[in-house]
């Protein structure tokens, strides 16, 4: 029998989503970008980060309401990190208080 190639763990998969997501987003294909950070989401939905990325590429392609849940979503999981300014800075700029 064939050996069977390892599969990736959901933090690899998460890892390989985000840098091909920050690629596109780089290229200017937001929708792409908003694709695959959709699918990290999917794969680790309590990290916080991720979070955090897809209410950023939210907000720039004006799915306000998505963008308001995905903020909010990541403050609720990380009341302390490292992007709670911008977070609810977004949020305010959202018409959130």
């Amino acid at each position: 029998m064939p050996k069977v190639k390892k599969l990736q763990t959901d933090e690899d998969r998460v890892d390989e989503d985000l840098k091909v997501a920050q690629f596109y987003e780089n290229k200017g294909d937001l929708n792409a970008a908003y694709l695959r950070v959709k699918d990290a989401v999917k794969s680790l939905p309590t990290d916080s980060e991720i979070h955090y990325e897809l209410a950023r590429i939210a907000q720039k392609m004006n799915k306000h309401d998505e963008a308001v849940a995905e903020y909010s979503a990541y403050l609720k999981l990380e009341p302390d990190g490292q992007y709670i300014k911008q977070a609810q800075k977004a949020l305010n700029e959202l018409g959130q208080p």
